[in-house]
């Protein structure tokens, strides 16, 4: 590398390299922007610096987003290693902190979070004070290795094989519908019968189209049964209390106004478990609140009560 290199890669604000990457990911900067929580302007200002820092251009514009130039390909090869190293330092420094002071992040997915986690971060944090919890609510695959997160509720039957963690149950799968759906179109009493009896389905979208019940769905049932299709659980269970339909949803979604129709079989079900990254598994605050999620979730009278099968 020559003098110029050196003194290129030495007026690099590092900072901007998150920019970079975020571009990357996004392919706009509207999308890298809302992700990092800056302004476009931001954005458009420090991969401008960036580029001429190291006198390249990284990307070239193009209707359908930031596309990497070949140099800017070859960049991110290093970037990412870079990025990589940094994380693995921060996760061996907090990996060693052996008290229970400081931040903890953690994911979970739209009603485990929304039914059960504030009660349960609430008793914690009685506690343990000098712990703070950050709750990130998505059906989004948070990356922890890159410290987007320290710990994940996911619903998986193949846990990443880079993360480790502990199994916190089987949850059961449904048939549910309203009253006033039931007391107008009858009530069906398995799979068979919801498409023989032309039942309306409320469905997925692509987002959840690989869950076992929503491909049954996909697989099995005419296309004209479907009458409105959502992108999480959620809503699904919100518009089958409306009337328009039926839906399948895990037992967790039961609502008092809500009719379980029937179980679904043995095989559509969720195995919901508790993630860490391996770097992370001697930090004291994470494991604790590891352990402490385990033991209320699998001792709350919801999952109790819908049969989850305990690990």
């Amino acid at each position: 590398m020559d003098r110029g290199s050196h003194l290129r890669i030495n007026t690099i604000n590092w900072n901007d390299l998150n920019i970079f990457l975020e571009i990357v990911r996004e392919r706009t900067l509207s999308g890298a922007a809302a992700k990092l929580g800056v302004t476009h302007s931001t954005v458009f200002r420090r991969i401008n610096n960036l580029e001429a820092s190291l006198e390249v251009k990284l990307f070239s514009r193009n209707p359908d987003g930031y596309q990497l130039t070949e140099i800017g390909k070859e960049v991110l090869t290093h970037v990412k290693q870079a990025r990589s190293h940094v994380d693995g330092i921060h996760r061996l420094l907090d990996n060693s902190n052996s008290d229970l002071h400081g931040d903890i992040y953690v994911t979970a997915p739209h009603n485990l979070a929304y039914r059960f986690m504030p009660g349960y971060i609430a008793r914690f944090c009685e506690l343990y004070p000098s712990t703070r919890i950050n709750l990130m609510v998505s059906n989004k695959k948070y990356n922890l290795s890159r410290l987007e997160a320290d710990l994940a509720i996911r619903a998986t039957s193949t846990p990443p094989m880079d993360l480790v963690g502990k199994k916190l149950f089987t949850l059961q799968w449904s048939a549910y519908a309203s009253a006033e759906y039931v007391n107008k179109h009858g009530r069906a009493k398995d799979l068979t019968e919801l498409k023989q009896q032309q039942h309306l389905l409320i469905a997925s979208d692509q987002s959840l189209s690989k869950l076992p019940a929503f491909a049954w769905i996909e697989e099995n049932v005419p296309k004209d049964q479907i009458v409105m299709r959502c992108n999480d659980l959620v809503s699904m269970s919100s518009f089958a209390q409306a009337g328009i339909g039926v839906t399948l949803l895990p037992d967790d979604q039961a609502k008092p106004d809500l009719i379980r129709l029937f179980e679904l079989e043995k095989e559509i079900t969720s195995d919901i478990w508790l993630l860490i990254h391996p770097d992370m598994r001697q930090c004291s605050r994470l494991i604790t609140f590891r352990d402490f999620l385990m033991d209320n979730f699998r001792s709350d009278p919801l999952f109790q009560q819908y049969g989850v099968v305990d690990p």
